[in-house]
């Protein structure tokens, strides 16, 4: 007895000292809940509890309208592993995903760093890859399509004026060709989005670092692989994490320029399980145990970018290390040879800097614009052919050999669009939509975003990596189990319903960019404010916000332009033509039919959807920079 009262003394001293920090806890739980619960049951109703749904159906038996009718045990499974096309569909994948990833970033690693410097003009090139990121894709998708066809595409023609082709290729509709054709306008597509990723990395490089390279005398080629490359590797890292579930789940591009096709030449896993669910097959089970195998590559890409996160903040993990060393001995092998190479310059021209250079820095007021108008008029071209393709009558738009200009200017068909399609029935839908998401994601993501910036407590660390969760998985990856939600609680169709999952999953961005607002604002401020008896909600509202204006303005944009683009999920969940119940994405693509398409008021319908989000996007250009990687630096 002796010898265990000391024990149990001790232990009821423990928990005496225990009980008081964890009811603390709790009480701070408590607080926080008014705060962080709306934004947690809103990614829970329309993203986590999807995917349970999906799992579950894809061990279910289910008819063509998603209603399950008993277990099936693995036989969805069974049934997709037999499936011919899942061979194909899953080399496509890869290949899709290596290919666009790694060209995109080998082209954008260069174009980054030609955007990083100044020059006459680099406004006006910046701008011109803000046109093909800030439009709907399945917009540039649909000008890419006309500019690949067989007989009267824009392609054709200049290859055939130039004497490279001896006659006309069809270049999505050959299954020769669809697959190389959607990789290359992929690529393109995927540049803009990739630059500023990058350029956001780069501008984090202290400018300190370069004028110290600059008096040890290194070169250009010195110092980006010796100093910008490994400063820049570790966003890198999470770039190509970002590039790849961007990629991954690009839906349009596939869609719109192949998806009439027969086969699964060009069809990715991520348009194949949509064929399956809602065109071929018409069987949500095996649809949804294929979605359910994107999601678990999603959830290894989710694993890797926390890795690579955390890693960015001084905790080195085995994958960046991993990519760290894979990359490492490139950069090496360069910088080396460019210190060779700035030896012998050093011994062959030590009365003054290299010929070259001296050159450079002659033509460099001329040649920086010039390229940079080269790479302005490569990413606009498309939206030139489709400005000029709105003046063409029907009998030019489809003459073969394809005409350059208008040879008769056809100015009503700005006009006659109008009768053509219920257009503004669809830009009301698109603006009653993107409003109404809009404010929901202002009103969910600005009390969390300062809660969890002013405030540590239990719970904050997940609450953060589930907004991250949902910033990596796409609406198309849960399609169909959004779908099968919608239709057990009779939500399809609903304005409600689609304006309850844009928010969803557009509070990631918000959120992050406006927690990073909220932490640079000086505490004393709100200090002050409390003691002039404001309360934590009028703190927030009458201090914080005013000084994070810069900030939620560009959340307000970023969150309007995502939902005024979304194409998948409205194509499914919000598509009632007789009712008049479409967006503006999905409503215009009446005009293309499987043998014609009426593609002059569908470019005019697209100028008009497109110009105002890409001057908007041109708004908040220099603070969507900062943002792209907000999360990545916390």
């Amino acid at each position: 007895m002796a010898d265990a009262l000391p024990g149990a003394t001790s232990s009821s001293a423990l928990e005496r000292t225990l009980a008081p920090s964890r009811s603390a806890a709790f009480r701070a739980v408590l607080k926080s809940t008014p705060w962080i619960s709306p934004a947690t049951l809103l990614i829970a109703a329309v993203i986590l509890i999807p995917i349970v749904i999906m799992v579950r159906s894809s061990f279910m038996v289910t008819d063509s309208s998603g209603v399950t009718h008993g277990f099936a045990g693995f036989g969805n499974f069974k049934t997709l592993l037999a499936e011919p096309a899942l061979g194909q569909v899953i080399s496509n994948t890869l290949t899709w995903v290596i290919v666009v990833v790694g060209g995109s970033l080998a082209i954008s690693l260069g174009l980054a760093q030609f955007l990083n410097k100044d020059f006459a003009g680099r406004r006006f090139v910046r701008w011109s890859l803000i046109v093909p990121w800030a439009a709907a894709l399945v917009m540039t998708s649909t000008v890419w399509r006309f500019i690949l066809e067989y007989g009267y595409g824009i392609l054709n023609r200049v290859l055939l004026d130039l004497g490279l082709i001896s006659q006309p290729i069809g270049w999505y509709q050959d299954p020769r060709y669809s697959f190389i054709s959607v990789i290359v306008v992929g690529v393109i597509v995927t540049i803009p989005f990739t630059t500023y990723v990058i350029l956001a990395g780069l501008q984090t490089i202290p400018d300190d670092v370069y004028e110290a390279a600059k008096v040890d005398g290194a070169g250009a080629w010195r110092t980006y692989w010796g100093i910008t490359f490994p400063l820049l590797r570790p966003s890198l890292v999470i770039a190509t994490i970002l590039v790849v579930v961007y990629v991954f789940n690009s839906f349009p591009v596939i869609w719109v320029i192949t998806g009439g096709n027969t086969g699964n030449a060009a069809d990715t896993t991520i348009t194949w399980s949509y064929k399956i669910a809602f065109r071929q097959q018409l069987d949500t089970g095996e649809a949804a145990a294929l979605s359910v195998m994107n999601v678990i590559f999603l959830c290894v890409v989710i694993f890797f970018y926390f890795s690579a996160i955390a890693s960015k903040g001084g905790r080195q993990r085995r994958l960046t290390v991993a990519v760290m060393r894979l990359l490492a001995p490139l950069a090496e092998r360069w910088g080396a040879l460019t210190q060779r190479h700035s030896g012998r310059g050093r011994r062959d021209h030590t009365d003054g800097p290299a010929r070259g250079a001296r050159l450079w820095r002659a033509m460099r007021p001329y040649g920086m614009p010039f390229f940079g108008l080269l790479i302005a008029l490569f990413f606009l071209g498309p939206y030139v052919v489709m400005f000029l393709s709105t003046f063409k009558n029907g009998t030019e738009l489809f003459a073969s050999p394809a005409t350059y200009l208008p040879e008769t200017w056809a100015w009503r068909n700005w006009i006659d669009i109008w009768t053509q399609l219920d257009l503004a029935g669809f830009i009301m839908n698109s603006l009653i939509i993107s409003v109404a998401s809009t404010a929901l994601v202002l009103v969910v993501s600005v009390p969390a975003a300062y809660y969890s910036a002013r405030h540590r407590f239990a719970g904050r660390s997940l609450f953060m990596k589930l907004v991250l969760v949902t910033q990596v998985i796409a609406p198309v990856a849960v399609v169909v189990g959004l779908y099968q939600e919608f239709v057990w609680v009779g939500a399809v169709n609903q304005y409600w319903s689609i304006i309850l999952t844009n928010a969803a999953f557009n509070l990631a961005f918000s959120i992050w960019i406006l927690n990073g607002q909220f932490e640079s604002v000086p505490i004393d401020i709100e200090e002050a404010a409390k003691l002039d008896g404001l309360g934590p909600f009028r703190t927030m509202t009458r201090i914080a916000l005013p000084l994070v204006r810069p900030g939620l303005v560009t959340a307000l944009i970023f969150s309007f332009i995502q939902v005024w683009n979304e194409f998948p999920v409205s194509l499914t969940l919000f598509n009632n033509p007789t009712r008049g119940l479409q967006t503006l994405p999905v409503g215009i693509q009446q005009l293309v039919g499987l043998a014609q398409t009426n593609y002059q008021y569908l470019f005019v319908a697209s100028l008009m959807a497109i110009v105002p989000v890409v001057l908007l996007f041109a708004v908040i250009e220099k603070h969507l920079v900062s943002g792209l990687t907000a999360g990545a630096v916390k």
